[in-house]
């Protein structure tokens, strides 16, 4: 089996204690609530941290509070989990104030999409641990699909590698360009990737799948966006590419020519013939297939699949 050197969390079991925090934006009383419902769904207990009750125009919490929170969480013997409550926009405020070398000694299960992308790439690239790109708690996993949960648990309180993953079928994956990848899985947002380009923050895709997703953009915003990445050398240094959901990525105005999502995913990616697929379900919509980041994936365009080869967990 392929040994990759980040650090995997123990597999989550019932009663263990999770850590609920806001990173981001501020979630609304009712999303606080779903969440910690949708933790106790789960047989696990919640912990609400200070974020999570704050506002700070549209940050939940100053800076410093939100930082703290996330390092507190990492350090705390008796956590075994973070999940994050929402995105939105802030986690890159936070990135310099994070404790990351106290954070590498304290793998956990971490949970989060969006804006948490940012902790994300940090946590897998700085800290050298696996981190879970998955629905966050606020939007209520008790109403949530069969498929979303599914992959989810699994995920969360196995210990063994998922396999081949089936998406759903009124929503197959299609090729973009041919081939195959097996390698690492990063990525995440693409507008967050695009925002820390010459950072310390910084992707880092070499030999690595570079999974992106984006929601609320126009096609030219996502055309600059990727072509941002293609300038910085994003997309010649991967091994493949994994093309996730477009929410509400659509023509500004109908009257107005626009290109569509293909052509500039055809214009900006196929060039550098790196295996592609679209249309993973993963990102800002249900079904939302959970991807463990950091672990190992195998990228088939040839026969439209994915496997995931490495467990997110061990016992």
């Amino acid at each position: 089996m392929y040994k990759h050197p980040l650090q995997r969390p123990k597999t989550l079991k019932p009663g263990d204690r999770i850590a609920l925090l806001a990173p981001s934006s501020p979630a609304t009383r009712e999303g606080l609530e779903l969440a910690i419902d949708s933790i106790r769904l789960f047989d696990l207990e919640p912990i609400v941290y200070p974020s999570c009750t704050l506002r700070y125009g549209y940050l939940s919490g100053e800076d410093e509070q939100r930082a703290k929170d996330l390092n507190d969480a990492f350090c705390d013997p008796e956590i075994n989990g973070i999940f994050c409550l929402r995105g939105g926009y802030g986690a890159t405020r936070i990135l310099p104030r994070l404790n990351l070398k106290s954070i590498s000694k304290n793998p956990k299960v971490f949970l989060g999409y969006s804006d948490i992308t940012a902790l994300h790439n940090v946590l897998n690239q700085s800290c050298h641990m696996v981190t879970l790109h998955g629905p966050m708690p606020n939007n209520g996993w008790g109403n949530g699909d069969p498929l979303t949960l599914k992959y989810l648990t699994m995920l969360l309180f196995s210990s063994n590698p998922l396999g081949q993953i089936t998406p759903p079928i009124e929503e197959p994956l299609t090729a973009l360009y041919p081939g195959v990848a097996y390698a690492p899985i990063t990525g995440g947002n693409l507008s967050v990737m695009n925002a820390t380009l010459g950072s310390p923050y910084e992707i880092d895709t070499k030999d690595k799948i570079l999974f992106i997703e984006d929601v609320d953009s126009f096609p030219y915003q996502i055309d600059r966006a990727l072509t941002s990445l293609a300038l910085a050398g994003k997309f010649s240094d991967c091994a493949g590419i994994l093309l996730g959901t477009w929410q509400n990525c659509i023509k500004k105005e109908e009257k107005e020519q626009s290109l569509s999502l293909y052509q500039i995913f055809n214009d900006i990616i196929k060039p550098f013939k790196k295996p592609t697929l679209l249309n993973f379900r993963a990102g800002h919509t249900y079904p939302h297939i959970s991807i463990p980041m950091g672990c190992v994936v195998e990228i088939n365009a040839d026969n439209q699949s994915i496997q995931y080869l490495e467990p997110y967990t061990f016992l």
